[in-house]
């Protein structure tokens, strides 16, 4: 699950605009499970515009079907449009509280302290229940699997707002404890939950336990097979799993994971920040028990990596949120240490400044509205 965002507190249904002609149109005879098919077929194919017309033509035929509404939610939150998609998500609950916990996985994602807390929980009790329909068939063996581990990582999203939006608590050291351990007996092979706990050891100024929690999470998925996401944890997971070890001064192990990211997605903003800082840190190290042709090596590595972050995040709209300011400082730095060669002059030449503020391009109004989430 992704990183999560701030809440947004529904204010009512919002129109969706849609286009001059309705691609449903021309098929008015669609039954509801080839709109429910079709919808998802472009959502595969990335086509959310087309896909928000077949969702809003399915919940035009029944207002009430929830995975009508849930995939109505999931293309407006892709589309950026968080208010209308909550809308959706809490029509569902309305219609159906006790089963489909993916929605209070989104609205977890959404709210925020205690309130996420109380959707998260909400979700591991609607999965529980599945579970239990489930058995111990072995024609559901990967069924079962895949429900525990969305709810260890679910568990693990708990735990995380204790350690941070909710660690002034009284109890969240006690929660983040009960929560791990709640991961741990449902799924134990979780690589997640034990890099959380890692953080928590962290907190508690326990390192070495740190360390050692960081090891039995990587051990978990060291040697699966890269290209099946079911194996290792997600590419975001990984890069914080970087910083992880960072904090924990085990940067040639840092390097190791950052030069695997690389292979997978070479254009990552923060992949190359983090290789630009990883080598940062090491020049700290060299300039103390090393030779200064050693530092001034991995200066060079360090603002190599920096500009290619920053060129990323000219080319990819990155939002700067502070990391590409720190990037721009520490090019800064090295620059006036070791000014640049001619040619490094040359390749940066002509290339524009990081923008404080995105730029949209004009986008047409459409005529025509389909209300979704009453």
């Amino acid at each position: 699950m992704g990183p999560r965002r701030g809440g947004s507190e529904a204010k009512g249904p919002k129109k969706v605009k849609g286009t001059k002609k309705d691609a449903t149109k021309s098929s008015p005879t669609y039954s509801m499970d080839q709109l429910l098919a079709k919808t998802q077929e472009l959502m595969d194919d990335n086509d959310y515009e087309t896909a928000l017309k077949f969702a809003a033509k399915a919940i035009e035929m029944d207002e009430n079907n929830t995975q009508a509404l849930l995939l109505a939610a999931i293309i407006q939150l892709e589309s950026g449009e968080v208010e209308p998609a909550i809308n959706c998500l809490l029509k569902c609950v309305e219609i159906s509280p006790d089963r489909g916990f993916e929605k209070y996985m989104y609205l977890g994602q959404f709210a925020v302290e205690l309130e996420a807390v109380k959707y998260f929980q909400l979700g591991v009790d609607a999965m529980q229940r599945d579970l239990d329909e489930l058995g111990t068939a072995e024609s559901t063996k990967d069924q079962a699997a895949s429900l525990k581990r969305k709810m260890a990582e679910a568990y693990v999203a708990m735990t995380e707002i204790y350690l941070t939006d909710c660690c002034f608590e009284e109890d969240a050291e006690k929660r983040c404890e009960e929560l791990l351990q709640s991961g741990l007996l449902i799924d134990p092979d979780c690589p997640e939950v034990y890099q959380t706990m890692a953080s928590v050891r962290l907190s508690q100024t326990r390192p070495d336990d740190a360390r050692d929690c960081v090891a039995k999470s990587m051990a978990l998925w060291a040697d699966k097979e890269l290209t099946d996401p079911t194996q290792i944890p997600s590419y975001e997971n990984r890069l914080a799993l970087v910083r992880l070890l960072l904090e924990l001064d085990d940067k040639e192990k840092a390097l190791g994971l950052l030069e695997l990211l690389q292979k997978e997605d070479d254009e990552n903003v923060d992949a190359w920040y983090l290789f630009g800082w990883t080598y940062h840190l090491q020049s700290e190290d060299v300039a103390t028990a090393g030779s200064d042709e050693d530092k001034a090596e991995l200066l060079r590595s360090s603002r190599e990596c920096f500009k290619q972050a920053i060129k990323l995040a000219n080319m990819l709209g990155y939002d700067n949120d502070g990391l590409i300011d720190h990037a721009l400082e520490l090019v800064a730095a090295v620059d006036a240490i070791l000014p640049p060669s001619e040619d490094d002059e040359e390749e940066d030449e002509g290339a524009p400044a990081v923008p404080n503020e995105p730029e949209w391009d004009d986008i047409a109004s459409e005529d025509e509205d389909v209300e979704m989430g009453s």
